[in-house]
């Protein structure tokens, strides 16, 4: 059957080979995740209308509530239906696949009735002005209102098809959306609508390139019904076998973890503006914004690497099979630690190149971004062990454990740090503060993984001698 081939990556492909297999495609699609969110701020950095621009920035954290509603059923979701497989209890995964698309469809139409209701009150709690106040409607409707369910939705389905060995698919599927936000942005903005209204075209590319992700995985999905796990049939929605629990509970940190990590890089914004004169404010916030779009490249392709393996960790844990688990999760750790290394010498070469091709021209900019970038690469190759460390606690449903790894990173430390440090260092003191606390999160990461990988393997004996 189609399922057991797909779940052939799991069972007998060489560690190598199924490494690559199931990590090229999610860091492919995270690479082209990175290049769509950056598109709709380059293309309205063209317009020269600041409020445009400004808009966009203020309402990105009101949008990213999406992301972290899609990791509430998609990380939950894919974890336990891997273990189901490893178990061979594709009727139970099938149950949890239901759960986890018709519960982010009734979340994504909350959450849209919520903002429709109260945009006013919300769009002035972020930060928006009475001169952005109509850019950040405008994407906020169209983008969160109307486009919640794509949105949410393409990705889940990329965790749940990951989930049954299918990383190429739902790379495409993910990969497809961002590529086509890219091409439709200059086509909404410059082309198809008149002047002034280019933040709605950057809105309506991004809801239809989302609709167009969606739709891919819906065929996809149709036309794959021998994968016993596949269905879009609402009557195979369960709440028994405590699959509302596994899928939420499993899937939380994640969200959670979203969600902080937005509200950490709105306290950082405030800071560094506070920490310097006002002639110095626009200079600090454009290094600081350089710096974090570089970095980030390295934290999503670690986030790739680590994202990828989910389902491999989640299947072979559920399977019993601790040794090849144990191999994965080694390869993991080696190659996300390697590639962060590589990323943060490479960051260290060419840091003023980098942040210069950010912000070109600025002077004040350009040095602020300098200092920020050589501070917070530093956190890369922690973040890598920490994302590890997680995803072996997703994979195999230890709750508590990714949850205090979540929040201790993101809400936790960092966010006090800043506080702390700020008054002490100054602006660089609030970069500072990411570091020191993805140190002493990988402090608290190994602690807990170290206890439980001995655990595992000693349970794992013991099964096999009842077995012999």
């Amino acid at each position: 059957m189609k399922q057991n081939s797909k779940t052939k990556i799991f069972e007998d492909y060489p560690i190598g080979k199924a490494f690559i297999s199931l990590v090229t495609p999610t860091i492919i699609s995270q690479i082209i995740m990175i290049i769509y969110n950056y598109a709709d701020a380059w293309f309205l950095g063209q317009t020269g209308n600041t409020d445009a621009v400004a808009a966009l920035a203020v309402v990105m954290p009101v949008f990213i509530i999406l992301n972290a509603i899609a990791c509430l059923f998609g990380i939950g979701g894919s974890s336990l239906i891997a273990r189901c497989l490893g178990r061979k209890e594709p009727d139970k995964a099938k149950k949890v696949f239901a759960f986890s698309v018709w519960g982010s469809i009734l979340s994504a139409v909350i959450y849209s009735i919520i903002i429709l209701i109260f945009a006013k009150p919300i769009i002035y709690l972020v930060g928006g002005t009475d001169a952005t106040y109509k850019y950040i409607y405008d994407y906020a409707i169209i983008t969160i209102v109307i486009g919640s369910i794509p949105t949410i939705l393409n990705n889940v389905f990329g965790h749940l098809v990951r989930s049954v060995g299918g990383a190429k698919e739902a790379s495409i599927g993910m990969g497809l959306g961002g590529l086509l936000n890219i091409l439709l942005d200059p086509l909404f903005m410059f082309v198809l609508l008149p002047q002034g209204y280019e933040i709605v075209g950057a809105a309506l590319a991004t809801m239809l390139s989302n609709v167009a992700s969606t739709i891919f995985f819906i065929i996809y999905v149709l036309k794959h019904k021998e994968i016993e796990v596949f269905t879009l049939n609402p009557k195979d929605v369960s709440f028994k076998f405590s699959i509302p629990k596994e899928v939420l509970f499993i899937g939380f940190p994640a969200a959670l973890s979203t969600t902080l990590a937005m509200v950490s890089n709105i306290v950082a914004n405030k800071l560094v503006i506070g920490a310097v004169s006002e002639s110095l404010q626009s200079a600090v916030v454009g290094g600081l914004g350089a710096a974090k779009r570089i970095n980030t490249l390295a934290f999503n392709i670690c986030m790739g690497i680590t994202q990828g393996m989910l389902p491999f960790i989640a299947y072979n844990y559920a399977a019993k099979n601790a040794k090849r688990m144990n191999k994965g999760i080694v390869y993991m750790f080696v190659v996300a630690v390697g590639f962060s290394l590589v990323a943060i010498t490479f960051f260290q070469i060419f840091t003023k190149q980098l942040v210069t091709f950010f912000v070109p021209g600025q002077t004040e900019t350009i040095r602020y971004g300098v200092d920020f970038l050589h501070i917070i690469e530093v956190a890369v190759p922690l973040c890598s062990v920490c994302f590890a460390t997680n995803t072996v606690f997703q994979a195999t449903g230890k709750k508590f454990a990714s949850f205090i790894l979540s929040i201790l990173r993101k809400g936790v430390l960092d966010i006090p740090l800043m506080y702390i440090l700020v008054v002490k260092i100054g602006e660089l003191g609030v970069l500072w503060a990411t570091p020191i606390a993805e140190t002493l999160s990988v402090f608290v990461a190994i602690g807990l993984l170290i206890p439980f990988l001995i655990k595992n393997a000693k349970k794992n004996k013991q099964q096999l001698n009842l077995e012999n």
